[in-house]
């Protein structure tokens, strides 16, 4: 149910209608997380919407993206660790709210993708796998992020100066993203897939125009409207009402 106070939608607690859950996927330097802050920036305010971080640890403890076997193993299961600690919080909320919207930095099958990129050993791998499938993850639609192989890596290469920390990740490796971008198409878009994907082609788009394509399958899933009017306060009112 939705109230207005003082021009803010409120949503409150009553009725059926359950959450949608949207993950924004993609490799690294598509730009999910620039896509994810500017959606939370617009919306984060309104009650409707709720967003939950890829992880909750900004600096992990090992690089992501490692040559070595055992440093990427360790990273991936720390990432796992992530992913997990935010599906409880996710599912506590889905238990106390209905009728949001909760939108995801990243989908977590992105683990597995990453994990079949570094080519960690066999026995790694499963032991990822197994914990992955061991888990009732919260999620409804995904939402695929993809570009040409040259525009990510000019994003990457732009994005550089701005987090140092990641030039540790080896994102600029195009051997590297072309094994991600194979592994996501294998994963997401297999007939074996269950969850909804929506595939943006964010070669030619701004920023801009990604949020607004996102927004649009937010309103074909939820049947939200971004252009509902807001009215102005009672006092705003009176005040036109006696010019």
């Amino acid at each position: 149910m939705e109230k207005e106070r003082l021009g803010k939608r409120y949503y409150t607690n009553k009725g059926s209608k359950d959450n949608v859950i949207i993950s924004i996927a993609g490799p690294h330097g598509i730009g999910k997380t620039t896509i994810f802050n500017l959606l939370k920036k617009s919306l984060g305010d309104n009650n409707k919407f709720k967003f939950f971080p890829e992880r909750y640890i900004k600096i992990p403890p090992f690089p992501f993206g490692s040559g070595d076997k055992q440093i990427a193993f360790r990273s991936e299961i720390h990432f796992l660790q992530q992913l997990i600690r935010r599906n409880k919080n996710i599912t506590n909320f889905n238990n106390q709210y209905n009728g949001r919207v909760i939108i995801l930095d990243r989908t977590p099958i992105c683990v597995l993708i990453y994990s079949k990129s570094l080519y960690l050993k066999e026995r790694d791998y499963n032991l990822i796998l197994d914990m992955y499938k061991s888990v009732k993850w919260k999620e409804d639609y995904i939402v695929y992020l993809t570009a040409e192989p040259n525009t990510i890596l000019k994003r990457i290469i732009q994005r550089g100066s701005i987090d140092k920390i990641r030039k540790e990740w080896n994102e600029s490796d195009k051997e590297y993203l072309l094994k991600i971008l194979s592994y996501y198409d294998q994963f997401l878009l297999s007939k074996t897939q269950t969850k909804k994907i929506f595939i943006i082609d964010t070669d030619k788009l701004t920023t801009e125009e990604v949020v607004e394509e996102i927004k649009k399958k937010i309103t074909n899933l939820s049947g939200y409207s971004f252009n509902k009017h807001v009215n102005p306060p009672s006092t705003q009112k009176n005040l036109i009402d006696f010019t």
